[in-house]
């Protein structure tokens, strides 16, 4: 049966996704709990339907990349590892940022929130301007964003940014 299978995902790289998935389960579990929220069965649903998706996108890649494998293409074989392990970098960024999220929502005002996890999530999420920007003061002295500013005037009101 091993000569079918020529293509096998990055070891370690599922031993970490299934890491975050956990961490990102109990964080969102955690977020509820301290948010005071229902934990209902629809978001347990949820979180399996992501687990199954998750292993049905590997399984079908393993699939398509053993095909490739067993094809004489040395192109398609030469780049089938990136396919692969691009979809689980993918998977394992996409738990590291919802892990972030869950963490701030626990608790948005405490000193770790505002000094770490909020900077980290918003460089890795790219959001690099709303980093400098969230520490500007809005003009009526609550605090928020440009967004919420601009979402806040009238189509009479001459908001500036």
């Amino acid at each position: 049966m091993n000569h079918f299978i020529q293509y096998r995902p990055n070891a370690p790289l599922l031993v970490w996704l299934l890491v975050v998935f956990i961490l990102d389960f109990i964080f969102g579990l955690s977020k509820a709990i301290f948010s005071k929220l229902p934990r209902t069965s629809n978001n347990l649903r949820k979180s399996i339907t992501k687990f199954l998706q998750y292993g049905g996108c590997i399984i079908v890649s393993m699939v398509i990349l053993n095909i490739v494998s067993a094809s004489n293409e040395t192109f398609g074989r030469s780049f089938a590892w990136f396919f692969g392990d691009v979809m689980l970098y993918i998977m394992i960024y996409t738990e590291v940022v919802s892990v972030f999220e869950n963490m701030e929502a626990m608790a948005p005002g405490s000193t770790f929130v505002k000094v770490f996890v909020r900077p980290v999530r918003k460089v890795i999420t790219f959001q690099l301007k709303q980093l400098f920007r969230e520490d500007r003061a809005a003009p009526d002295g609550t605090g928020g964003t440009d967004n919420e500013i601009s979402s806040s005037c009238s189509a009479r009101d001459q908001c500036r940014n």
